[in-house]
């Protein structure tokens, strides 16, 4: 088979979804049913993939989007294709909406490349894929419907912007992956999709889905962040869902005690970072809680093996990246009880609810202080780590290109 591969445009910025594009990459590859991965993506991108140059499976096409004509054509293709999204539903003239999509899919950029590579599917591991309705068979990966859960976080263009990208996705797209059952089950719950079109497909928990092999040292890593070695770390962007107020909360009610420790958080810091900043000045917590942005992935690793616990007190998660890592990298590591991480921990005694500040804290201080608390902790992240290595990911993504390849 020959599979086309899309890779979002805005690379690192997107987080966790860039390294979840190039971890399914790393292993798709692997099959033998697999001949040629055609990616599908930015010249900017093509320069960040220098680990695949040398890989005969795969071949690079890139589309300029800031091109005028392309960037034109792109745009009047996702206006008209979300009109037709907007008046479907109250519209009994389908067949005319329909003739609209095909029009709108006639002009996209992308349809052009496309179709003249005589792929097979077109696997877009994002949530949004750039186009739909082809003659070629469209995967998209759908991460999470959080706006369901938690509409509070979510402006109303927000919503309005998920409401109708979601529903391209989910309704035209001609199959559905997700990595875990409870996304699953929300895209049934609330787009009343028949189950067979979706797909659980485990991305590759067992490896590092960082690029970079490099590790930046303790002594180099205490000057160019001002830090102390007894830190806790919380690599996330600073989204209301990730909870960063409460862990704020909890750190001054450490401090409070007279216990030293300071908190170290990585990642994007969006416009909810105000937020959170005007918390630690308010608790004079600025010399103790430290936010790095994003940082070179060798300083993250670093920042990893040399935390004294790992804390994820998120609200929602798709999959926790940082879970992974820190079994990975042999730190003590507790997180929250909620959507796939009491899956992927398998030991409630290492969990916590995001919203009981004082059972957070007794968790943080048991992964700091108690060694015994924090022997089992690895203990069991040791034996987390072994089964999924045994896991042969990319069975699962290469059964869902043949079944839509059967013809």
């Amino acid at each position: 088979m020959k599979i086309g591969y899309y890779i979002h445009h805005t690379a690192i910025s997107a987080g966790g979804i860039y390294t979840y594009s190039i971890g399914i990459l790393r292993q798709i590859i692997k099959a033998e049913e697999i001949e040629e991965v055609v990616v599908i993506t930015t010249k900017e991108i093509e320069n960040r993939l220098v680990e695949f140059q040398n890989n005969t499976k795969i071949k690079v096409r890139t589309i300029d989007r800031n091109k005028f004509s392309i960037k034109i054509r792109y745009s009047i293709a996702y206006f008209i294709y979300n009109l037709t999204m907007i008046f479907t539903k109250n519209s009994s003239a389908n067949k005319f909406w329909e003739k609209i999509k095909n029009f709108s899919t006639g002009i996209n950029p992308y349809k052009k490349v496309i179709e003249s590579e005589n792929i097979s599917v077109f696997h877009v591991p994002v949530q949004y894929s750039p186009i739909y309705k082809c003659r070629i068979p469209v995967i998209i990966t759908m991460h999470d419907l959080q706006e369901y859960h938690y509409p509070e976080f979510f402006s109303t263009q927000e919503k309005r912007h998920r409401k109708i990208n979601n529903s391209k996705a989910i309704f035209d797209s001609d199959h559905i992956i997700v990595s875990f059952n409870h996304v699953r089950n929300d895209i049934v719950k609330f787009f009343g999709i028949d189950e067979e079109k979706i797909s659980v497909c485990s991305p590759p928990f067992a490896e590092s889905w960082f690029l970079s092999k490099k590790e930046t040292g303790w002594d180099e890593l205490s000057k160019k962040y001002a830090l102390k070695k007894n830190y806790l770390l919380y690599p996330a962007a600073t989204w209301r869902h990730k909870n960063h107020l409460m862990l704020i909360r909890v750190l001054k009610s450490i401090k409070d005690e007279g216990l030293e420790i300071e908190l170290v958080c990585t990642g994007n810091k969006t416009n909810y970072f105000r937020n959170i900043n005007t918390s630690i000045e308010e608790f004079n917590l600025s010399e103790i809680a430290h936010f790095l942005g994003i940082v070179p992935e060798e300083d993250l690793i670093g920042l990893y093996k040399n935390t004294s616990l790992v804390v994820i007190p998120t609200l929602y998660e798709a999959g926790s990246g940082p879970l992974y890592e820190a079994m990975r990298y042999k730190v003590p590591v507790i997180c929250s009880n909620v959507t796939s991480l009491p899956e992927t921990m398998r030991n409630d005694e290492f969990l916590f609810n995001p919203n009981d500040q004082n059972e957070i804290k007794e968790k943080i201080i048991k992964g700091l202080f108690d060694e015994g608390f924090k022997e089992r902790n690895l203990e069991n992240s040791k034996n987390r780590m072994d089964t999924l290595n045994q896991s042969n990911y990319y069975n699962s993504f290469v059964k869902v290109y043949k079944h839509l390849n059967k013809d």
